[in-house]
């Protein structure tokens, strides 16, 4: 995403976290219904993001394109968006899709249940990353959208809360060709930062106890100056020590990422 589409973003998810209340849900879907439109519709998504139009008349096109359509306040998120710059229409469709996520993290917020979520999304991002199987059907170009979210929400029927399941299975119906286990991660992400909070993905071979995932949280809070929440995946080959990656930050601990040092070294 270029510099342009970048800043708008910022401004995008402060307009979507600021809206509460008993539509929230409605709203998520809305925005994200009217995402899934702008992807589908070529032209429209070229119009919305011509640089030659003025603001006002790309918010005018998306409010008589929306209205009656998705909530009030959801035409207006989507206005207020199309009304800023783009690089891309791809750029305009993945924001208004990480707007449509946060307002349901917000939701799920409200209603004290933010932790399961970002937990259960975090899960199901590890289960894509681990499952060959599962990559191969939400990324088959013969099934269809509707085929890949309905996959999801059979598979996590009963297991997992149902704001998890709307965000999850939206995601799975429009991946654009995006590797499956990035953008699961990406959406993850966005329910850490929901909070003002950063993931710390973690890698180890055994998992860490209470007192060790209480020491790091401690010291990686105090070095990024942020609360920090560890998602801990369990993986034989890193062979002792830890990974932690935070965003595009990368600690590596184990002893075989010593060993690859070691390797570039004595090649270089």
């Amino acid at each position: 995403m270029l510099a342009a589409s970048n800043s708008s973003l910022s401004a995008v998810l402060k307009i979507a976290d600021a809206v509460s209340g008993n539509t929230a849900v409605e709203v998520a879907s809305g925005v994200l219904a009217a995402a899934q439109i702008i992807e589908t519709e070529t032209q429209l998504r070229n119009v919305l993001t011509d640089g030659g139009r003025t603001p006002a008349s790309r918010s005018k096109l998306a409010s008589d394109l929306f209205t009656n359509q998705i909530p009030t306040e959801a035409v207006n998120l989507v206005k207020e968006t199309v009304a800023m710059k783009w690089s891309s229409g791809a750029d305009l469709v993945d924001v208004l899709e990480q707007a449509g996520y946060r307002v349901m993290f917000g939701a799920a917020e409200s209603d004290q249940v933010l932790d399961r979520v970002e937990e259960e999304v975090f899960r199901f991002a590890r289960l894509v990353a681990q499952s060959g199987e599962l990559q191969m059907g939400l990324t088959n170009p013969a099934y269809e959208s509707a085929a890949k979210a309905k996959l999801i929400e059979n598979l996590l029927a009963g297991k997992a809360h149902p704001y998890s399941v709307k965000v999850l299975s939206h995601v799975a119906a429009n991946l654009r060709g995006r590797r499956t286990d990035r953008v699961f991660d990406e959406v993850a992400d966005l329910a850490a930062a929901r909070r003002s909070k950063l993931r710390a993905k973690i890698r180890v071979a055994i998992s860490l106890d209470d007192k060790q995932r209480d020491r790091l949280t401690k010291v990686l809070t105090k070095l990024y100056n942020k609360a920090v929440h560890l998602d801990e995946v369990i993986d034989p080959n890193v062979v002792g020590g830890i990974e932690i990656k935070i965003a595009d930050d990368v600690i590596d601990g184990t002893i075989a990422g010593r060993l690859r040092q070691a390797r570039h070294q004595v090649a270089g």
